[in-house]
């Protein structure tokens, strides 16, 4: 991904769900939003991505127990009618049975990340209203839903790798199968946390983190393509946090 001519910021689409894992969104949400595009990151200004919480409905309870209550930016009938407009979707995980279930019947989390994992470079409806090469994240067991999602369209999955929690390799194997992906999966180690995983067919890069924390080194690495190492050194030194940024 080239970093992009202007100052704009990467507008990010976050996903987020009833009891989806807190770290997977938030951990990246986090990240993102302390990465500018300003030559000295210091002064904070210029930054280089906007979230934006994305639901499908307004009030959404995460993590396990109901143990946060949020409100959404925006619900996904709302951000599958201003797709063309996101550079990245971030989609976090669960607990694998909530995953398999959002897959399954084909709800609408499944319908946007399908929609935006199979779109096209000029936005899908041949007018040029992209901004280019889109990016989808995955955290954890998100990957199952970008599985599912890049077999919906044909040749959009050929060739690309992705990663997952270590519980659930298995499981995103027997997915992508069933939804036809050509996905090769690749298990993470503890230097080796995320994987890029190429370009599809329609010009949207697939991005996977391992299990939860993985997700903040994958943003890092996102911010990275989008601005360049040095300034996200700069921002992981911020957080606080050791950036391992192997990749496959």
């Amino acid at each position: 991904m080239a970093p992009p001519t202007t100052s704009a910021p990467q507008r990010v689409a976050v996903l987020i769900f009833h009891d989806g894992d807190i770290l997977d969104f938030a951990g990246p949400i986090e990240i993102l939003t302390h990465i500018y595009n300003n030559p000295d990151p210091s002064t904070r200004s210029d930054p280089a991505f906007r979230t934006t919480t994305v639901a499908s409905t307004r009030t959404v309870s995460v993590g396990g127990n109901g143990a946060l209550t949020l409100t959404a930016d925006m619900t996904i009938h709302e951000a599958l009618d201003h797709l063309a407009d996101f550079d990245v979707l971030i989609v976090p995980g669960g607990y694998p049975a909530i995953m398999m279930d959002l897959i399954e019947r084909d709800s609408p989390e499944m319908q946007l990340t399908r929609a935006f994992a199979t779109q096209q470079k000029d936005g899908g409806d041949g007018k040029g209203k992209g901004k280019g090469e889109k990016t989808i994240l995955s955290i954890c067991t998100g990957a199952l839903l970008v599985g599912a999602a890049v077999g919906g369209a044909a040749g959009a999955g050929g060739g690309l790798k992705m990663t997952t929690h270590h519980l659930a390799y298995d499981l995103l194997r027997q997915v992508c199968a069933k939804a036809k992906s050509e996905v090769e999966v690749v298990e993470t180690t503890r230097e080796r946390r995320y994987v890029d995983g190429g370009v599809n067919a329609g010009g949207v890069r697939v991005i996977s983190a391992g299990g939860v924390t993985c997700g903040l080194d994958a943003a890092l690495y996102l911010g990275s393509l989008v601005v360049g190492e040095e300034k996200v050194r700069w921002t992981a030194e911020l957080e606080e946090h050791e950036w391992r940024k192997a990749v496959v």
